[in-house]
């Protein structure tokens, strides 16, 4: 009798799909809830930006009490005022240094507080360190070694080689050459902006014209926002002011940039009468009759302005970077993150994005779905790259004082 071999498979030889099907899908699903995750932390980022208040699932989703400390790092043999923000009940998170816009409270300012606890909230140690400069509206080269400083002590005292850099407004265009400079790369996860500048220049022509260049030649026409010329007066009166009255008028000029226009205009009684005239075209925001003059400064202060810009600095720029600017944008326009988008390494620039849901460093309240979820996209690209910095363990005692615990929702 020929026996013939069994022709079906063995019970226990299942096809391959059943096999690898359920490793795939557990490899499928590991691979996709860091990202899920990545999403909802910005979503809830987002929301509680918007509304410190805000409730719900989505408000509340991995948020952590936070704690708060004073510190300060050395630059140049001065004590710099910072302030470190720790997610409580973690040992190991990535560093975010947060740098504030052009304000006179500077890392005390409220939008910029909330920000900061809401992205510790999230999971990561911020620290918002003090700049000067930019707190006495002055954009300028020493700003962008300070913001570099920073970005080397705060990596130091995580006890890890990288931080990373999200910065505001002018701030941003700083970053950006911190990040460029070797002197601070070592130190420089990524960055990421919202507002930046490229070319001082070209904001400044912006501020005396209205027009905004694009890199294809093409031009917009915006209002500049009121305190965009006051910051070119401000920073040297001398060039618009007769010698007895520059000192007044630079007083006048930041109690305006304060929003104490009454004041500043009883300062300016003691002017000449010219300087007056000058001063009351400022007030009424008289944009044309000062534009020679501010076009006269800029031709003056090339080599400064250019030694505070991104421009002509990007190509030694090693680190990720993503930007971020509004639609309608009258403090530094839009066309600033196209010169931007134009010149950062092709390699190197993970996303920019022009958004109506944002004003200067602002959300807007009325935006569509599409804008959201845009902005949202932003934001988990920014956590992700922030969360594959190296993580160390940080010290409990950090220096600077006791941790105060902030509970989600309050703020310091």
């Amino acid at each position: 009798m020929t026996t013939v071999p069994w022709q079906g498979r063995s019970p226990f030889h299942q096809p391959r799909w059943l096999v690898w099907g359920p490793v795939l899908l557990l490899l499928f699903a590991a691979t996709l809830y860091p990202l899920a995750q990545d999403y909802l932390r910005a979503a809830s980022l987002l929301q509680r930006i918007a509304d410190p208040k805000a409730t719900g699932w989505i408000a509340n989703y991995t948020v952590r009490t936070v704690g708060v400390r004073e510190t300060t790092f050395d630059f140049k043999g001065t004590a710099i005022p910072a302030r470190i923000y720790r997610p409580q009940g973690i040992s190991f998170a990535p560093g975010i240094v947060v740098v504030h816009g052009m304000h006179e409270l500077g890392l005390n300012e409220p939008r910029l507080v909330n920000f900061a606890r809401s992205l510790a909230a999230s999971g990561f140690y911020v620290m918002t360190p003090q700049v000067t400069g930019i707190a006495d509206y002055r954009v300028q080269a020493e700003s962008a070694d300070l913001i570099g400083t920073a970005a080397q002590s705060f990596a130091r005292q995580l006890q890890v080689q990288k931080v990373g850099l999200l910065a505001l407004s002018f701030s941003g265009g700083l970053a950006l050459v911190a990040a460029a400079d070797p002197r601070y790369a070592q130190s420089i996860a990524w960055v990421a902006t919202v507002g930046s500048h490229y070319d001082l220049a070209h904001v400044l022509r912006f501020f005396a014209t209205g027009e905004a260049v694009r890199p294809d030649g093409s031009a917009e026409h915006l209002s500049p926002h009121e305190y965009g010329p006051l910051i070119v007066v401000y920073d040297q009166p001398q060039d618009f002011f007769a010698p007895e009255d520059a000192q007044t008028a630079h007083d006048a000029i930041k109690l305006l940039l304060s929003g104490n226009g009454t004041a500043s205009e009883k300062l300016t009684q003691t002017m000449t009468i010219a300087d007056q005239e000058t001063m009351q075209r400022i007030y009424h925001q008289h944009r044309e009759q000062l534009a020679p003059a501010l076009l006269a400064e800029i031709d003056k202060q090339q080599e400064q302005l250019a030694a505070a810009s991104p421009a002509g600095h990007l190509k030694f720029l090693h680190a990720p970077v993503l930007l971020l600017h509004g639609s309608d944008d009258t403090v530094i326009p839009p066309s600033e993150l196209l010169w931007l988008q134009r010149d950062i390494p092709k390699e190197q620039l993970l996303d920019a994005l022009i958004s109506p849901a944002i004003t200067h460093v602002e959300l807007g309240s009325k935006v569509s779905l599409r804008d959201r979820l845009a902005l949202v996209h932003w934001m988990a690209l920014m956590i992700r790259e922030a969360r594959a910095t190296e993580a160390g363990k940080v010290s409990a005692q950090l220096p600077g004082g006791a941790w105060i615990a902030l509970a989600p929702g309050t703020m310091h």
